[in-house]
Parts: structure tokens; C-alpha cells; sequence
């Protein structure tokens, strides 16, 4: 009987991998529509439902999707998130960008965005506070309106029409086509520079400039916003002067790059199984294809194949054809020296990451299983402008009798989850907290509880620092080394907590979620045991999913 004829070995090695293709077609309509349900997903794919669910499990497990676990949506999760920062790390305009903001935020006096081309519009990819904080919901993953936001008129100035459509189809389309609409674009072409006052936000004014690269392109694009009552937005002002020097800054360094700099991580990516772990049954291929993302998102630049292949523990000739296939659908791109690194598909995923970031709605599957797990009452809170601000408090079955709800505003160094926020905190936001801790619920004055405050000999503040314990040691240390904070019995009598920081990818403390039974319930001193474990556990799987990598 004639064997049938083995393919070229060049074409075996081209072919790819089909778990991955289909897997692209499940990612592209995700990039595109955000968070959408598993029938809408299976249909936009034309994929069965019951294939799509099987890829979906081991997408998860990836982390390239996550799950909202009240709507059963899925939305692209936190692989996918780390893809686009890595992708972002190593663009010399970003880079450069960064470097400057700071600068710029002190000399203006402003909030600094920088901004850049998304899959729904211009998002904000690095925000940069300084002054009096704006009480604007803007945060790196916002996306800007095209028409309404100084910084969306500069992208359209300097896009064509087909390209803003694409980012925001049948969105302000009439005014976007409108003549007065071009010819203010043509004003900001000839400026160089757009204003927004007290418009899309009444009180908030910005101002907006492009960065060019070498070629002409618009790369990015800095924004300072500021109150409209303190923000200078005259076109030769201030704030206008020294946005456009930071962008000739920015663009002499892409003209003038330095040697090429290997970017340093503190934090190492992995695949982590928890909560998105199922148990179910997925597509075995892509575990490989998972090993090999990961291995690249904890390089610290574009890897050849060889390296690639070593740095996910597994021969080159197993990875080539999951990479031929993550090239094809466009989560990888490859360089002139063919060394792997993000692709558009994967810049696009995670940028719609960051704009769907939600901490508080990501903890809300997990504080339930966290009170169902241990039977005590668990608190969720963020740092809101007054301080430590309860937002969502699930009792336990035997509720404790304290006077907590959501809205409540805690003391920064009375109680648990204060000191876990205050743990994090820099010297200036840490002052600026401590100076209204008398003012809070549960507070006390800071020379009451014993906190070093003051002027050193250099007239600048101290910073304040209580040492427990070990005299050596200070209380912040403590906490950042442990990663959790106990209050027995303060400041209510009676009542015993446990605290720990849920972490975002700029290991921002974002929530601290804690533990509150009545004394007795929670030992003080080891960490070791079951209700601190737990604890852990669920803040490690939460900020694994906001893209953390400890």
C-alpha cells in the first residue's frame, strides 16, 4: 500500500499551530468589543459555543482572558495587559515620554497624561499626579473622546478620517465630518498645540501637544489637566511653554537615542492558577503557547527564537510553530534582527485591559468566597480623598457589632487597613494623610498613638515612622515585609482584623481587603494560619488579575 508523501520540512515548520489561529479569532473580537458573553463571542468567531468554552478555560488559565464572575462575560485579562506594558517598555517614545512627565508635573504645576493610539480611541497609558488632586475619573487605561477632549482633537489633527472611524466607529460622527470640526483641526496642525476649558469636565481645563517620531508620526501625545480656576490654558502661557518643551525634549531623544538599554523589571510575570483555574477541561497546545508569552513578558527585551525557547524550558523546535502562529494573528511581532516581541494584536488586547481595569468589580467574587471560606465579615476598601473609604463590607454568618458600612472613612494608623494603605504610601501623600488623620471616624491625633512628625534640619518634613516590636524595626517595614497587618481589640474593644493590599501593574496598593471577627477569631501572630492563608491567597489572585508581578 503507496504511504502518502510527507509535506516539505520547510512547510511542516511554517504550518503553526490551529489551537493558536482560533485562538486569534477568539482574541481579535475581544480586542475590539471589550468584555462580551460567551454566545456573543462563539457567533462574532463563528465557532460552536461548547469550542469556544473549551479554549475560554485555558485562555483563563493563561491569564489572556479573565472572567467577570457576576455578568459571565469574558474580557481580555492579565497576560494580556502584561503583552501591551512590555510592548509600551520597549517603544523609545514612552520611554523617553516618562522620563520626562515628572518634571513636567512639578514645572506646570498640572496632572500629566501621556496618551496614545488604542483599538477605541486615544487611552492613557501613563498618568502622572502633582498639586491638588482632581476629583476626575481619569486613570491609564481611560479613553478619550476624539471630539470632545483637547487630547482627542490632536489625534484627529494628525489622523486621517479612516483612522479615527476605525478607533470610534458611529460615535460624534456628524460633528467629525462637520467643516467647522476640519477646520479646527487644521488651527491645531498649524499651532501645534489644542486647549480644552471646562470642557468635557465643567472646572477642569487641559492642554495637549503631539510627539512626533523621526519619520513624522504621531506617537503619543502629552496632556496636562488642571481646575480651570489655576491652570494657565493661554496658548503662550505657562503651562502651554512648558508642554512644548518637554515634547522638543522628547523628540531630540528619539533623534538622538542612547545605547540600547536593557529595561529593568522588579517584578516577575508568571502563568498563576487560582480562582480563574476551574479544573475544566482546556486545549492542551496552548499550554505551551502560554509558557512561551510568559517566558518573553519576563525578558527584558526581544528574544531570537533560541533564547525564547530556553527561557520558556522547552526545545526550539516545539516553540517555532506556536510562534509561526502567534505571528500570524498578530499577539507577537518579530524585528529586523528576529527577535520576538508584542504585536499589534496584543497591544490592542491590553490596552483595552487597561481601559476595562475595575479593581472593585474584580473583588467582588472574591470577597464572597473569601467570607464564605473563613466565616468572618470581610471589608474592602480604597484611599479616597479624606483617607481610608470602605466600599463594600460582606458579613459574615454571626455579623460583628461595629459601625462600618460602606462610606466610612477609617483611621490611617488606628486601624489595619489604614497602615496597610500608609505602608505604601510615599513621604508627600503620607504627610498630606497624616496631617487630617484627627479629623477621621476612628482617628486620633498623630502625637497621640505616638508618630515621629515635624521638621528635620533641613525644613522639610519628617517622615513618620512607629516602631513595634523589635525597637529597629519600623511598624511600615513590618508590614510591607509580611505583607498583612493585624488590629486586636482597637480601635474597638472586642474586635480583632487582619489587612492586606491588593496590587496593581504599577504595584500600586489599588484595595486592602480585611478580616474582621470578634477577638479570639483571628490569632495575632501567625501569619501561618488558616484565616491569614486565606487572606493571602485572595489578594495574591486579585492582584495577579489587575496584572501585578510581585
Amino acid at each position: 500500500m503507496p504511504t502518502r508523501p510527507h509535506p516539505p520540512a520547510e512547510s511542516r515548520a511554517s504550518r503553526g499551530v490551529q489551537s493558536v489561529e482560533v485562538t486569534g479569532k477568539l482574541l481579535d473580537v475581544l480586542a475590539q468589543r471589550g468584555s462580551v458573553s460567551l454566545a456573543a463571542l462563539a457567533a462574532a468567531a463563528g465557532i460552536a459555543p461548547a469550542q469556544v468554552h473549551t479554549y475560554l478555560v485555558s485562555l483563563a488559565r493563561l491569564g489572556l482572558v479573565k472572567r467577570d464572575a457576576a455578568l459571565g462575560d469574558y474580557e481580555p485579562g492579565p497576560l494580556s495587559l502584561r503583552l501591551a506594558l512590555r510592548s509600551l517598555e520597549h517603544q523609545p517614545a514612552y520611554r523617553a515620554a516618562v522620563a520626562e512627565v515628572a518634571s513636567l508635573a512639578e514645572r506646570s504645576g498640572c496632572c500629566i497624561a501621556i496618551c496614545t493610539a488604542g483599538p477605541h480611541g486615544p487611552a492613557i497609558v501613563h498618568y502622572e499626579n502633582a498639586g491638588t488632586p482632581l476629583h476626575v475619573n481619569l486613570h491609564v487605561g481611560s479613553v478619550m473622546s476624539l471630539t470632545a477632549t483637547s487630547t482627542g482633537r490632536v489625534f484627529s489633527a494628525f489622523l486621517g478620517k479612516e483612522a479615527r472611524r476605525a478607533m470610534q466607529p458611529g460615535k460624534e460622527g456628524k460633528q467629525e465630518d462637520g467643516e467647522t470640526f476640519e477646520r479646527g483641526l487644521e488651527r491645531i496642525r498649524s499651532r501645534g498645540i489644542e486647549r480644552g476649558i471646562d470642557a468635557p469636565t465643567p472646572s477642569i481645563s487641559s492642554m495637549s501637544v503631539p510627539i512626533f517620531d523621526t519619520a513624522g508620526a504621531l506617537q503619543l501625545t502629552l496632556t496636562a489637566i488642571g481646575p480651570s480656576s489655576t491652570i494657565d490654558v493661554e496658548w503662550n502661557g505657562q503651562v502651554a511653554e512648558a508642554l512644548r518643551a518637554s515634547a522638543r525634549r522628547i523628540e531630540d531623544a528619539l533623534r538622538n537615542p542612547p545605547p540600547d538599554e536593557r529595561i529593568d523589571r522588579t517584578g516577575v510575570w508568571n502563568i498563576e492558577p487560582g480562582s480563574e483555574d476551574t479544573g475544566q477541561r482546556g486545549i492542551r497546545t496552548l499550554d505551551t503557547t502560554g509558557e512561551l508569552l510568559a517566558a518573553l513578558v519576563r525578558a527584558s527585551h526581544p528574544l531570537i527564537l533560541r533564547d525564547l525557547a530556553a527561557a520558556a524550558a522547552m526545545p526550539a523546535a516545539k516553540a517555532f510553530p506556536h510562534l509561526v502562529s502567534l505571528l500570524g494573528i498578530g499577539l507577537l511581532a518579530r524585528d529586523e534582527a528576529g527577535a520576538f516581541n508584542t504585536g499589534p494584536l496584543g497591544l490592542q488586547l491590553g490596552l483595552t485591559a487597561l481601559q476595562r481595569q475595575a479593581p472593585e468589580r474584580d473583588a467582588e467574587h472574591e470577597i464572597a468566597r473569601l467570607a464564605s471560606e473563613t466565616g468572618l465579615t470581610v471589608a474592602a476598601a480604597v484611599l479616597g480623598p479624606l483617607g481610608p473609604t470602605v466600599i463594600r463590607l460582606e458579613e459574615s454568618a454571626q455579623p460583628v457589632h461595629i459601625s462600618l458600612r460602606a462610606g466610612t472613612v477609617v483611621s490611617l494608623l488606628n486601624t489595619a487597613i489604614g497602615r496597610v494603605f500608609a505602608a505604601y504610601l510615599g513621604d508627600e501623600p503620607l504627610a498630606d494623610m497624616l496631617a487630617l488623620e484627627p479629623l477621621r471616624l476612628a482617628g486620633s491625633s498623630t502625637n497621640e498613638i505616638g508618630i515621629a512628625t515635624g521638621k528635620g534640619n533641613d525644613g522639610k518634613e519628617k517622615k513618620p515612622e512607629k516602631s513595634i516590636g523589635n525597637p529597629n524595626e519600623s511598624m511600615f517595614a513590618r508590614i510591607r515585609r509580611e505583607g498583612i497587618d493585624r488590629a486586636l481589640g482597637a480601635p474597638i474593644p472586642g474586635i480583632d482584623a487582619l489587612a492586606a493590599p491588593v496590587f496593581d501593574h504599577t504595584n500600586t496598593v489599588r484595595l486592602v481587603l480585611a478580616l474582621i471577627g470578634t477577638t479570639g477569631t483571628l490569632d495575632s501572630a501567625d501569619t501561618a494560619l488558616p484565616a491569614a492563608q486565606a487572606l493571602l491567597r485572595a489578594t495574591r489572585q486579585l492582584s495577579w488579575r489587575l496584572g501585578w508581578a510581585p
